[in-house]
């Protein structure tokens, strides 16, 4: 003897499906899902094979199928539905790659926030440079900023003691160059060196330099110039002043 079937209201078939009772509705206008209709008061309701139908649709959609191509899905074969979901799977693999990049860079930004923390609230102290060498930017060339944007925490900046008002944007690091703007050698170590957190207005029409300079001055320093890396662009809370902050070396 067969057991009486089970049914599911609109709500419960919905809950099931992980999405609203209107999307249901649409699909149902789409001819793309089925339901019957109860006798005592007309609602709509779902034999449990109308919910599996359902969720192959659900499925689809989670993996991006428009809506508009749901239907000639639901008419291939199972070759050519293997097919498909095949490019799919490719598709969904590039995504992942994608993700994971941006979750690589994500992980380095929130680092390089948590420096740019630590130093407004360390201020100056001993330190080596963790950069070997400062290129000048070629502006006639898109190959440096094409770098930057994948890589902006390379975007450098030098300030010479002497004029503290003038910043000579760079390149940190960038290999095969034979010009450098700047570079590190053995006597830039602890004792002669001081790390410190440079502000820059975005334009490069300010920034906090002849500060830094006077405070390792008064140290006994005798400073010749500043090197930094970006870290990031943020607001000052206490005057909404916008900054770019780097990680910076006042070397001697």
């Amino acid at each position: 003897m067969n057991a009486t079937p089970r049914y599911y209201d609109i709500k419960d078939a919905a809950r099931c499906l992980g999405v609203a009772p209107s999307t249901l509705r649409y699909w149902e206008s789409q001819g793309l899902v089925r339901a019957s209709r109860d006798e005592r008061n007309d609602y709509r309701r779902y034999a449990l094979h109308d919910v599996l139908e359902a969720g192959e649709i659900a499925f689809y959609r989670q993996l991006g199928v428009p809506v508009r191509d749901l239907a000639s899905y639901r008419a291939m074969s199972i070759s050519a539905l293997d097919d498909a979901l095949g490019r799919t799977e490719d598709s969904i693999e590039r995504r992942i790659a994608e993700l994971e990049t941006m979750r690589t860079r994500l992980a380095r930004q929130r680092s390089l926030n948590a420096v740019a923390e630590e130093l407004r609230v360390s201020g100056m102290r001993p330190a080596t440079p963790a950069i070997e060498r400062l290129t000048s930017i070629d502006y006639n060339t898109s190959v440096p900023w094409n770098a930057l944007i994948d890589e902006p925490w390379c975007y450098a900046v030098l300030i010479r003691a002497e004029n503290p008002s003038v910043v000579h944007e760079a390149v940190a690091d960038e290999a095969g160059s034979a010009s450098p703007l700047w570079v590190r050698t053995p006597s830039d170590n602890e004792r002669t060196c001081r790390e410190c957190l440079l502000k820059t207005t975005p334009e490069l029409d300010g920034n906090n330099a002849a500060e830094l300079f006077d405070a390792a001055t008064r140290s006994g320093l005798r400073p010749r110039a500043l090197v930094g890396t970006y870290l990031v662009t943020a607001t000052e809370p206490e005057d909404g002043s916008r900054w770019d902050y780097y990680r910076s070396w006042i070397v001697t």
